[in-house]
């Protein structure tokens, strides 16, 4: 069991540095300083496009991580329940009040 809950961990901690690696940007092409030719507009378009887009990705990263944090926190109190109730039931009998 406890080998189980250590690789879950271990699975979940390595998603979690997976989704990091794919916010990774590439930077956006410089952009003329003039504004106002049709070529500008839509430049920034474009540009607006591919911003909506990594703001759509990164929410959902949040969300994915949110998720697995919750599910390890999760495991953990399962643990330590399992922990709880493995201990030998002969160390409370001793206990002498």
């Amino acid at each position: 069991m406890k080998a189980i809950l250590w690789t879950i961990q271990a699975v979940c901690l390595l998603g979690l540095v997976g989704l990091s690696g794919c916010a990774s940007t590439t930077p956006a092409p410089a952009a003329s300083t003039r504004l106002g030719t049709s070529q500008d507009q839509a430049t920034i378009q474009a540009l607006q496009k591919r911003l909506q887009g990594r703001e759509r990705t990164i929410a959902m990263q949040n969300y994915q991580i949110e998720v697995l944090s919750s599910q390890l926190d999760a495991l953990k109190r399962i643990d330590q329940d399992t922990r709880v109730q493995r201990r030998p039931v002969s160390n409370l009998m001793n206990v002498r009040h």
